[in-house]
This record gives C-alpha cells, structure tokens and sequence, in this order.
C-alpha cells in the first residue's frame, strides 16, 4: 500500500504502444496498469519469464485500447471545477476563478469557497494550483488523524509525507516514515482510518504476512471488509478527481 525492482522499456508488435516492464517482489500474478505518466506498465513477480510478456498483452489487446480510449477522454476533458467534495473530513468547496495578470495561479479560501486566482485560462496551471491545495488539506486534516491514531494505538512512526502518488494510497519505508496521498481525502473516512492503520501497523510489521494482518485485526476486527472496499476505489489522480464536477 515498493518500489519495482526493475524497469524495461520495450515495444509490443504491430505498432502497439510502448510498455514498460516492472519486476516487483510483491508481485504474484502479472497485474497490467495504464497512467498519464507513464503509459501501460506490466508489474510481474522477480522470476517471471519475460519473453511471455507480449503473448499476455497480445491477449488482452481489447482491454488495453479501451483503457487508452478512456484516459484520452480523461486528458482531453479540462474542464474546469465548481465544487470539490471532500468525502474524508465532510467538506463541499464551491470553487469560482478570478483572472488577475499574474503568469500563475494561486488557489486559496475565500470565505466559504476556494477560489483560483491568476493566469486561470490556463488549465494546466489550475489543476497544479489544485494540487497543492489538495496537498494543503492533507496535512491540515490527514497527518493529525495520523497522529492520533499512532498515539491511541501505541505505533509510533518517525515522519510523515503527503504526495500525489499516482498508484498508492499510502506507505510506509523501513525507517517508519509514512507517505500519505491526498487523494485520500475523497474517499469515505472509514476507509481512511483503515488506510492509515494498515500503515501504522507496517511499523511493527514491515510485509504482509500473518503477524501483520493478526495485529490489523487487534485495531480493526473489520479490516476484510474494508480492504475490499478500498481495493475498489480507484486513484484518479486531480485530472479526474476534480476536472468533473459530477464525479466529485
């Protein structure tokens, strides 16, 4: 909820898009993910044979031209936020855009709205300015609920980061630093607090083996319901998150 262990890029026949090649040692099935940044990643165990790779891509050529269909329309569609709906701390932002001369954007509270102020033609710089807001309210509400949970339960950790991770909720390093993502805070507080204790619980526990989820289950006797709850959100990242105010 580490890093791959190996990356490789290559082309698949035909004129399909390039993929790169991730061997991980979390890997047990090959798992097949698409993101802005980096296109079609194949994440596969440390010994799996590569040369099986395009054959399984072959096979699910389908699914991987949809996927690029999808975040296509995702890229293309920026339009812009009126309301931000953080499901985590219970909070609706209505959001209004302020064009001023300055070449950057700047999001900040204006009574009870956020409001966008600067170059905010530009819609790249928008969702950036977003970004860091995002990041602003993680830090306002999730690391506190960190740290209460850290003292309530005696799992003490040394540091706490937010990002934007594009593919973890969250984690935790062998040094006991925890990284939190903001985009934690759209989802329902329940499944924050299970996020945040799995974490906390990697401090004693770095892996996933029985102990680990023996002392989860001491802290949250619900802890299947909610992993499989939380195996069905998605991270969307701010594009999607908040460029479609009907998702938000």
């Amino acid at each position: 909820m580490t890093a791959p262990v190996d990356k490789i890029e290559t082309m698949l026949p035909s004129a399909s898009p390039a993929y790169t090649l991730r061997r991980s040692p979390r890997a047990r099935h090959v798992r097949l993910r698409i993101t802005p940044a980096d296109g079609l990643i194949v994440v596969v165990p440390l010994r799996f044979d590569a040369a099986r790779v395009p054959a399984l891509l072959d096979a699910n050529r389908g699914w991987i031209a949809r996927q690029f269909a999808t975040l296509a329309t995702i890229e293309h569609d920026t339009t812009p936020p009126t309301e931000i709906h953080l499901k985590a701390v219970g909070t609706t932002w209505p959001v209004d855009y302020r064009a001023t001369r300055s070449a950057r954007v700047a999001a900040r509270q204006h009574g009870p709205a956020l409001r966008l102020s600067g170059a905010v033609d530009d819609h790249a710089k928008c969702r950036a300015a977003l970004r860091r807001w995002l990041a602003r309210q993680a830090k306002r509400h999730l690391v506190p609920w960190l740290q209460k949970l850290s003292g309530m339960h005696n799992l003490p950790f040394q540091q706490v980061t937010v990002r934007g991770q594009k593919t973890r909720w969250a984690s935790c390093s062998s040094r006991h630093t925890i990284s939190i993502n903001y985009e934690l805070l759209f989802l329902d507080p329940e499944l924050v607090n299970y996020v945040l204790l799995h974490e906390l619980c990697h401090t004693r526990q770095l892996n996933h083996g029985p102990a680990f989820w023996a002392l989860l289950q001491r802290f949250e006797p619900e802890y299947r319901q909610l992993h499989q709850s939380l195996r069905r959100q998605k991270i969307h990242g701010v594009e999607r998150r908040v460029t479609q105010p009907s998702a938000l």
